[in-house]
């Protein structure tokens, strides 16, 4: 593909030593460069690629991309944002594979992955060919494969809606994480609707305050990123997308005016059920799926199907056999006791799973829990002092503590916890759910949080492979 041809819709400032060269590649990292390459300089991340040309060059790039003028003699197009013109020129270079399916994307704290999956799943039993992409990998049918962030860099996610494309993809549910929108990387695509789930606090390692985190997420929502907002009434930030209604709105909730909403809610061992109200067409959903907060997922995934011509009784039919999504709320019985897997990792996704569980009036419930290293340190003692709460006994563990120390982490995470919490550090984490196996008896409900789906434990930049579910299995021998 010619250069001009790829750079079609890119807001170029100014071009220097101007050739329409052929491009075979593009990339931003230099280590990657072939001949024939375009070569594009990201800057605001830990490095900036600017530093790099250079090195592209001699490997055998044809062309750059620039946010400033630099002293190398290849045709260079100097852009306003790198970042915003890689996503465009990933779009280009696939031939816009997102144009010709539907898209739709998932903006909020928690609940994304399991909105995602519940949609595909709603979309794959309607007899649509449906695709996901998110913290859980690719997922296009049933069939997944991993993958490393929430929302891939742009010429990953391109070449993945590409592939779905081709093989006859009709929707794709997007999780769009709030690094991703920070950093542009969808920048390019109209989703045909965007779900928003709630706003709690996370990932202030990155942004430098919740105002400027929730800002991030909320700008997502206007007319040049999607053509619909599905909202989330009951959250005071969805009420403030409501409010402004940049974009059309529907919105969903519980305890607010809304477009559906449920009431009857029922939770027991074997999932939930609840009354539907949707456009003011009513049904009784029963679905396996656990935990109130999956209410809002529900719904959430209601008001899309039904927005894109999915019938309300046929819906309901989908969610009766739906799946457990990977590591969100699976429930094990072991030896009984009632142990549950869930990827909660923010303060909020903490409360709501423990909360959900005091509602069951369960026997004693036992967590083990740790927070990630070389991230938000704020939340450490949040997280103690909601599991010290909601908890009889409290185990801090491991959990990718990354570049830190373990055992500091969990000494941060204890300082929120008042000093007559029943609390044990056990930093190895399989130890530290065999103890909780060991202090518990039959009835009581060990809550293992934080880790859900994930096939690993992050250790000084290793990935060394580590399961909750796979420890699980082990107490069952």
């Amino acid at each position: 593909m010619f250069i001009m041809k790829l750079l079609e819709n890119v807001h170029i400032k100014s071009v220097l030593h101007f050739a329409d060269v052929e491009i075979g590649k593009v990339t931003a990292d230099s280590r990657d460069v072939t001949k024939d390459t375009l070569f594009v300089c990201l800057s605001g991340g830990k490095v900036d690629g600017h530093s790099f040309a250079s090195e592209a060059r001699e490997k055998g790039a044809v062309a750059i991309v620039s946010e400033r003028e630099l002293d190398i003699d290849l045709p260079q197009f100097v852009v306003e944002s790198t970042r915003e013109a890689l996503a465009v020129i990933a779009g280009n270079y696939y031939s816009h594979p997102a144009e010709k399916m539907k898209i739709i994307t998932i903006v909020g704290t928690n609940g994304k992955t399991s909105t995602a999956d519940i949609l595909s799943e709603i979309f794959l039993a309607a007899g649509h060919r449906a695709a996901t992409i998110g913290t859980l990998g690719y997922k296009f049918g049933r069939e997944r494969s991993s993958g490393n962030l929430t929302t891939p860099d742009p010429m990953e996610l391109h070449r993945h809606l590409a592939e779905f494309c081709e093989k006859g993809a009709e929707y794709v549910f997007i999780e769009a994480s709030a690094h991703a929108i920070y950093y542009d990387k969808l920048a390019g695509i109209r989703a045909n609707a965007t779900i928003f789930t709630n706003i709690t606090q996370d990932h202030l390692d990155f942004f430098s305050s919740m105002n400027e985190y929730a800002e991030t997420k909320l700008s997502y929502f206007s007319p040049a990123n999607t053509a619909l907002a599905v909202v989330n009434s009951d959250d005071g930030y969805g009420q403030r997308l409501i409010a402004e209604r940049k974009v059309p709105t529907i919105s969903y909730g519980t305890d607010n005016p809304a477009d559906v909403f449920a009431i009857d809610i029922i939770e027991d061992s074997g999932g939930l059920s609840f009354t539907v109200n949707a456009f003011d067409r009513i049904e009784r959903i029963v679905t396996p799926l656990h935990g109130r907060f999956n209410v809002y997922n529900l719904m959430a995934a209601i008001s899309t199907a039904m927005y894109f011509g999915l019938d309300l009784p046929r819906i309901a039919k989908a969610l009766e056999r739906i799946p457990i999504v990977p590591g969100r709320y699976q429930v094990y019985e072991i030896k009984g006791r009632r142990m549950i897997v869930d990827f909660a990792h923010t303060p909020d996704g903490m409360e709501n799973l423990l909360v959900d569980l005091c509602h069951q009036k369960p026997g004693r419930i036992l967590t083990v829990f740790g927070c990630g290293g070389n991230r938000d340190r704020l939340k450490r003692p949040l997280m103690g002092s909601i599991a010290a709460k909601y908890s009889d006994l409290v185990i801090v563990t491991s959990d990718n503590p990354r570049d830190e120390d373990a055992s500091a982490i969990a000494r941060e995470i204890v300082k929120g916890m008042p000093e007559d919490t029943d609390c044990e550090i056990v930093i190895d984490r399989e130890r530290a759910i065999r103890r909780a196996f060991d202090l518990s008896k039959a009835g009581d409900t060990i809550v293992i949080a934080g880790k859900g789906h994930e096939e690993y434990m992050e250790i000084k930049g290793q990935k060394i492979p580590y399961s909750d579910v796979a420890v699980l299995e082990k107490l069952t021998r």
